[in-house]
């Protein structure tokens, strides 16, 4: 009780000496406080059918309005491609996600929401899977750890066919993969 004495008012918040009443039920006040987090959780979207671009953040990530008016961000399932801070192969991954999303309204197939808060779909424009075409043009890699939500073969076979014409990030076979590139930094 000497740090109440001392003024410490930080385990003493009401200031009526009876230290951490918060965490405890039935101290003075009835019921306890509610906790407050450290840190504001994600909200979490889970988005479907047509949106419009707002922006492309990488190669596997942009952001759209729903149809509701709703700002979202969509993380593009089953693929990931080089982060932007792995130079050029990044630059040209987001380059390339630029070119394909256009002007034109975007399909958004859910699968589910992030720990990120981010809506983790298929996008298709014009009826073409973009997320398959990132892996064909060789602009991202099939994300096997989280391939279950998409169709394997499609997927796999696309990277396959640009490994074997050396598209993109199969251009010199050295290339770093971009969650071997994140879990180093």
């Amino acid at each position: 009780m000497r740090s109440l004495k001392a003024g410490n008012t930080r385990i003493d918040g009401d200031g009526d000496g009876i230290p951490c009443e918060a965490l405890c039920k039935g101290g003075k006040g009835g019921s306890p406080s509610p906790r407050v987090p450290s840190s504001p959780r994600p909200k979490t979207t889970l988005i479907s059918g047509r949106a419009g671009l707002i922006s492309v953040g990488d190669g596997d990530t942009i952001r759209v309005r729903a149809s509701s008016g709703e700002s979202v961000t969509i993380r593009l399932a089953c693929i990931d491609a080089p982060e932007t801070a792995q130079g050029a192969s990044g630059a040209a991954a987001t380059q390339t996600l630029c070119q394909l999303v256009g002007s034109g309204p975007l399909e958004i197939r859910p699968q589910t929401v992030d720990r990120y808060g981010r809506t983790v779909a298929e996008v298709y424009t014009n009826g073409r899977n973009l997320n398959v075409e990132m892996v064909r043009r060789g602009k991202a890699y099939v994300y096997r750890q989280y391939l279950s939500g998409c169709n394997a073969n499609t997927y796999l076979k696309a990277e396959s066919e640009a490994q074997r014409s050396r598209q993109g990030v199969w251009r010199s076979g050295n290339e770093v993969k971009p969650w071997d590139f994140r879990r180093n930094r």
